[in-house]
Formats: C-alpha cells, structure tokens, sequence
C-alpha cells in the first residue's frame, strides 16, 4: 500500500524573509545560509505568527486555516500536495475521504477544513465539507460560519439534503454542518440513511469531492462504520502528542488496506531551503 507521509507544518510557522539578490551566486547563497544567526529564522516565524494572528482578527475563518489566509506558504503547499495524492491516486478513485486520528486534539478537523479549502480552490472539483463528528463538532467554528442546522438534523428529518447545505467560505465549498446536538450519535451515524447520504453525494455529483471530518477511532463506535462507506482514510499524527500504542490501535481497527496514509502535524522544519527554492524558481519564470 503506497502511503502518503507528509510532514505537515503548524499553521504559524511560515518563509524566511531573506531572499537571495539576483547577482548572488548559489554558493554563496549557501555560504551565508550555513553561517547565518538561528535566531534570524526565530525572528521571521515570529514576526509571520504575529501577521497570521492579526489577519485573524479581522477574519471569521480561524488564522490555522492556512490555506485560506495564506496559500502560497510552505503549510499550504503540503496540503496541496495531500490534495494530489487524494485526487490523482494510482491505487484507486477517490470521491469521499475521512479524516480522523487515534484520539483527540491531534489536528483532524484542521486537517478537514484545509484540505476542503485547497480542493475548492483548485481548478476542477467542488468540495462538499461534512462535520462527522456530532459529539464535538468543529467545522462551522473553524470556518466562521453561522451555526446552523445540519447533518443529525437530516438525519432526524424527512426533509431533502439541499435544506441543510450550506455555502462554505469559497465559491466551490459546500458544507453539512454537525447540527444539533443528540442522545444518540452513535446509533444515528451508523444509520441506514447515514450511508445513503454518503453514496447519494458521491454519486450525484461526478465532479464533487466528500471530506468527512469524524471523531477519534479509539473514541466513538461510529467512525469504523463511517470508514467502511468512504473511499479512503486519511490519519492525523500529532508530533509529541500522538501516542504510538493507540496509532497502532487505530491503524488495526481500520484496516491498513483502507487508510491512504499519514499526515504529520505539528513538526517543525525550518522554511529556508524552501524559501530560497522558491525564490530562485519564480525567477527563472520571468
């Protein structure tokens, strides 16, 4: 099974400000990367943390959707490449993916919300963003969008699926909030019409991509049925905080045939090789 390991940034650590000029040569480029103080790379992630949480304050979408309020970064660039991995996979078709982790905190509905965002804004497919997780639901506060009726109201509802939609934060996002809060999420989500739901957006819409933020495999009976009706499984490992004996737990329980991969969250490389890297490739675009 091809596995997708990818470490994957927090969402502050962003690119060095220094830039190589145009008549430096690459050596000495690299000379004066060896030397350089550690303490420049401190200041400049700093100084981006700072930028990011301002940029918050003034936006509803939390400053970790990083894909939202800072594209080109070296974060959003790994969930660029998450998003190829999930779209163009040789191992099989992916329509719907779930995306969960072995307990809580570890960064899965972060991981749900960029992923959804850098689908949306690619060029061909739409994204339809389900809060799968009812016991503590976290898309719509990550978003900033209002709190609204969703998925367990369906579910509860003889109503259609369209009256619970809702638009995300981009033009090609879609999202089905958690809903309302209920006495039995697990028999509710392993319901009949739960799977009905899933196979009815996945086939409906050919040019639609599903991304199912669930609860932890180790904590809610519903997330292993949920893994049974999507097409792949995404794990969220959180660097310091994920426990290997419960990854371990997990990864059984699912099956390691139906995860796609890994993504790593939370561990910390230093942007400059990738800035300089960046720098000298827009230049030999001009």
């Amino acid at each position: 099974m091809g596995k997708l390991y990818k470490a994957l940034e927090k969402a502050n650590i962003s690119e060095s400000k220094e830039w190589p000029s145009h008549d430096e040569s690459d050596e000495a480029v690299s000379n004066r990367n060896t030397h350089r103080d550690i303490s420049a790379d401190t200041k400049a992630a700093s100084q981006d943390k700072l930028i990011a949480e301002k940029d918050h304050i003034s936006s509803p979408v939390d400053f970790r959707v990083v894909v939202y309020h800072n594209p080109e970064s070296l974060a959003a660039e790994h969930f660029k490449v998450l998003r190829g991995s999930i779209m163009h996979s040789s191992e099989r078709k992916i329509k719907s993916v779930l995306i969960t982790s072995a307990l809580e905190q570890e960064g899965k509905t972060m991981v749900s919300c960029n992923l959804a965002v850098s689908i949306a804004q690619s060029i061909d497919p739409y994204v339809l963003l389900i809060d799968g997780d009812v016991r503590r639901p976290s898309v719509q506060k990550m978003l900033g969008l209002r709190k609204a009726k969703g998925l367990t109201d369906y579910l509860l509802s003889g109503k259609p699926l369209s009256e619970y939609l809702m638009k995300g934060i981009l033009d090609k996002m879609t999202v089905l909030q958690a809903g309302s809060t209920v006495r039995n999420p697990a028999e509710l989500m392993t319901s009949e019409k739960m799977q009905h739901l899933i196979e009815e957006a996945r086939d409906r819409y050919a040019d639609r991509l599903i991304v199912i933020d669930s609860p932890p495999v180790n904590l809610a009976a519903e997330t292993l049925v949920l893994a049974r009706q999507v097409d792949a499984v995404v794990m969220v490992v959180r660097y310091g905080v994920s426990d290997k004996n419960a990854v371990d737990e997990a990864v059984n329980k699912l099956g390691r045939d139906k995860i796609l991969g890994f993504v790593f969250n939370g561990f910390e490389i230093t942007p400059r090789k990738y800035t300089y890297y960046k720098k000298k490739y827009y230049k030999s675009a001009y």
